[in-house]
């Protein structure tokens, strides 16, 4: 089964790609970046001010001293500290807790920085030739939302056969007036329930390529550019017959911070998994790692960036 998503890469140290995650983090729209520009004289498109996060941290410690002597820290002791994370010259994991504490990040942020800082090998990003044909790019159209998040959870019954899946993906709107997301998945052996920033489903599924279906989900309230939303879904399935064992999620435009989990049911395990990159939609697999099960029986791959790929899981009986 595979998910679609709309929209030479350097692999980053791991401090450098907790940096430029960090940087995100404060430009965004909303009350992190809220929280720095309160203290900024003056402040440049895409730029944090360096002295202004300093002063976020500084008051921080004020009122949370960690050590002796961190209710006397200056604002401009910390604007070094501040300079090297952002950065990623110098971010110790003692200054990126600073920074997640002061800023107050939610836990799902707080943990993509660890795994970033951490270095993990699951920590990718991940840029290919293509995700689906060029005509069929055109077909689709361009993107009126770019993805901050996306979690893709997949489950599998005890007959091996797709379950369920639930998505929580983040949106940024680049237009005004955006008012739904679509689904597009290669099958329409489905059932869509939408949850959290969702008023509902705005008709039946429609086919704008053959070997795609497409259903519009309608947001709670349109957004206007620069505006985000935390949206969530929710897929059941009911195949007719057996479809190919593997799930893939095609990036055609950049998907930020990509979190694929598959999980099997223990009275049907797969002999062998492996984390694959194909060729676009329709082609084969191309790369391919070997990985194990973890103790819920599932495995996981977190992609820091990807876009004009199609990656995921394959497995075998």
């Amino acid at each position: 089964m595979a998910q679609v998503t709309p929209g030479d890469p350097v692999l980053p140290t791991g401090a450098q790609a907790a940096a430029a995650y960090l940087c995100e983090l404060l430009l965004r729209p909303g009350r992190y970046r809220r929280k720095w520009e309160q203290y900024a004289e003056r402040s440049r498109p895409g730029q944090v001010n360096q002295l202004a996060v300093a002063e976020v941290l500084a008051h921080y410690l004020w009122e949370h001293p960690r050590a002796s002597g961190d209710a006397d820290v200056l604002p401009r002791q910390l604007k070094d500290t501040a300079a090297r994370a952002l950065s990623g010259k110098l971010l110790s994991k003692a200054t990126l807790t600073l920074f997640t504490e002061a800023f107050g990040f939610a836990p799902m942020e707080r943990e993509q920085l660890n795994k970033l800082w951490e270095g993990s090998a699951a920590v990718r990003v991940l840029s290919g030739p293509r995700a689906i044909r060029d005509e069929q790019a055109e077909a689709l159209g361009s993107p009126r939302f770019k993805t901050l998040s996306l979690h893709d959870h997949h489950y599998l019954g005890p007959d091996g056969l797709p379950a369920r899946h639930r998505v929580i993906h983040v949106i940024e709107a680049v237009v005004d007036g955006v008012d739904r997301v679509p689904y597009r998945a290669d099958t329409n052996a489905l059932t869509i329930e939408v949850g959290q920033g969702f008023s509902g489903l705005a008709g039946p599924f429609y086919q704008p390529l053959a070997d795609l279906f497409v259903v519009d989900m309608l947001l709670a309230e349109p957004l206007t550019a620069g505006e985000t939303a935390t949206l969530e879904y929710l897929t059941s399935f009911h195949y007719a017959a057996p479809p190919a064992p593997e799930f893939r999620r095609i990036a055609q435009f950049a998907v930020e911070n990509l979190d694929i989990r598959v999980e099997f049911h223990p009275d049907k395990l797969p002999g062998e998994v492996v984390w694959a990159v194909w060729d676009g939609m329709d082609g084969p697999i191309v790369e391919r790692e070997h990985v194990t099960l973890d103790r819920q029986f599932a495995v996981h791959r977190y992609l820091r960036l990807a876009e004009k790929t199609a990656v995921g899981f394959h497995w075998d009986w």
